[in-house]
Order: C-alpha cells, then sequence, then structure tokens
C-alpha cells in the first residue's frame, strides 16, 4: 500500500504574513512609481503649480506609506511566527506581544508626535539623482539615526523626496541643483515627503551661476569690479539662460551705474534668456526707467 503523497501545511498566520510582505512591496513600489510619473508639473494660467501635483504627490505618498507600514507589520509578525514555531503546539502568545509592543510603540509616538522635520540638504542631478543627500534635525528631538541604520533611513527617505524633486526641476528646466530644503518624516517608520516644495519651502543654488551673477543680482557694484578685475566671461549663462547683466536687471534696485560697468566690461545687451527675457525686459517689468534708459543708449531691442 502506498504512503500517502506528503504536502507542505500552509500555516493561516503564516499566509497572512507572506501576504502582508506582497502587499507592502506592491504599494510601495507603485507609491514611488506615482511619484515619479506625476504628469502635472506646470503652471496653471495664473503662474502657480497646477494644484493637482499636490494631490497627485499626496495619494501617491499615502500609497507607499501604507507599503512601509504594511512591511514593517509584517516583519514584526514574522518575528513572532519564528518564535511560535518554536513551541510544538504553536502557540498564540508571541503574537499577542507582538500585538502589544505595536500598540505600545504607537503609543509613545503619540504622546512624542507621529512626525518630527529635517533640513535635507543635497547635490542633485538629473542623471544620476542625488550625488550628496544628509539630513539634520530642525527640532531639538529630531536626531538621526548611527552607523548603517542612518544609511538605510537615510536611503528610505531620499528614494520618496528624490521623484517630487526631480518633478519640480524639470519644471524650472534645471538639469542640476544644490540647495537644502525641510523634510517631514515620521517617528520609526520612514515616511517622508518635503515641506512647501513650490511654495518658497526650498532654497536653491544653481551650480551654473557664477559668483558675477550672484554679486549682479545682489546689486553689488563693488564686487562686481573686483570680479571683472580677474576678467571673466561676461556673457556666461545659468541653467535658466539668464547673465550677468541679466541677473542685474532683475533687481527692481538695480543701478544705472551697475549696468554701465557691465556693458563696458562687454556684456552683451541683447542676449535673451530661456523664457524669451533679456535685460530690457526686465528693467521694464521691474519699472526701472533710469536702467531701461541706459540699455536703450546700448542699443538694446524691444
Amino acid at each position: 500500500m502506498s504512503s500517502p503523497a506528503l504536502t507542505p501545511a500552509h500555516h493561516p498566520r503564516t499566509n497572512w504574513i507572506v501576504t502582508g510582505f506582497e502587499g507592502g512591496v506592491v504599494l510601495s513600489a507603485l507609491g514611488v512609481a506615482l511619484l515619479y510619473l506625476n504628469p502635472f508639473w506646470e503652471l496653471n494660467d495664473t503662474g502657480f503649480l497646477d494644484p493637482r501635483v499636490h494631490w497627485w504627490n499626496r495619494i501617491a505618498e499615502d500609497a507607499a506609506a501604507l507599503g512601509l507600514i504594511l512591511l514593517v507589520l509584517a516583519l514584526v509578525a514574522c518575528v513572532a511566527a519564528l518564535i511560535s514555531r518554536c513551541f510544538r503546539s504553536r502557540p498564540l502568545w508571541p503574537y499577542i506581544l507582538a500585538a502589544l509592543a505595536v500598540a505600545g510603540v504607537v503609543s509613545w509616538i503619540g504622546l512624542n508626535g507621529f512626525t518630527r522635520e529635517f533640513q535635507a540638504n543635497f547635490e542633485w542631478n538629473a542623471a544620476d539623482g542625488f550625488n550628496v543627500f544628509h539630513l539634520q534635525g530642525s527640532q531639538a528631538n529630531a536626531s538621526t539615526p548611527t552607523g548603517n541604520a542612518n544609511v538605510a533611513w537615510t536611503w528610505l527617505i531620499g528614494m520618496q523626496v528624490e521623484p517630487e524633486l526631480r518633478g519640480y526641476f524639470h519644471l524650472i528646466d534645471w538639469q542640476r541643483a544644490n540647495g537644502h530644503i525641510g523634510v517631514t518624516v515620521a517617528r520609526i517608520i520612514p515616511i517622508a515627503w518635503p515641506i512647501e516644495l513650490g511654495n518658497q519651502g526650498e532654497v536653491l543654488e544653481d551650480p551654473d551661476e557664477t559668483p558675477l551673477m550672484q554679486a549682479a543680482d545682489k546689486g553689488d557694484l563693488k564686487t562686481v569690479q573686483q570680479i571683472l578685475a580677474t576678467k571673466p566671461d561676461m556673457n556666461a549663462r545659468d541653467q535658466a539662460g539668464q547673465t550677468a547683466l541679466i541677473h542685474a536687471c532683475r533687481n527692481p534696485h538695480a543701478t544705472p551705474e551697475l549696468v554701465r560697468t557691465l556693458l563696458a566690461a562687454g556684456a552683451d545687451v541683447n542676449f535673451r534668456s530661456h523664457n524669451d527675457y533679456s535685460a530690457l525686459s526686465w528693467a521694464t517689468v521691474r519699472g526701472n526707467t533710469a536702467v531701461v534708459q541706459v540699455l536703450r543708449r546700448a542699443g538694446a531691442k524691444p
């Protein structure tokens, strides 16, 4: 008489754990993918971000957050299942202890605040993503992990923040950026989202912006003259296609003397940026009639 074929027994608890892992992975991947695929990164007729950008990102962030929560709960349940398997009777008490531990952690988080705010400092480019990404606490209770835990924690946060920054940089037509932005991070589970992205919540530096552009933008004539002594490229452009002269004329308080100094050093009066604005366009928009006259005398075209 042949013996019955042995088939592995599938315990319902184990099935739920596997389902939790699978659901967590799928939701996390879906959330991050949706962040990358946001089709609404554009300005509306009033010159502000399309509001649909934010609700799309919120849905994606919630999906990624739910996925991470499921993964953590499945991991806790897996530890409980391994302890339970050490006993022939497969007791329930490891699962009860796990549930109590989760409830205790949630209660502790509730007392101390569910989220913390950090400042993310970064160097980014379109080809590689973040070359540099590190976080520092902006609140007294916002400390970061240490060692390998910090590497993994930072990577998980960067993975969630980078798609939104990428969409914003695509909107402003930047291929490279340095700067910092506020990031809200949940306790225990590293669920993260940027604070006020596109609403003055970020500080960005264009790596292509030269010291001459920066000085001209501030209207700092003395520094401009010092830089001109080093014979810089007067018509170098930043990522928006702006020259030092355009930067100067964007400032509503630019002086005719500053503009004449740049023109005398070889600045092209008719260069236009990617948005088709010239130095004359900006001076006109800013209502700086004295600078407008200087530019027109230098041959500026409307």
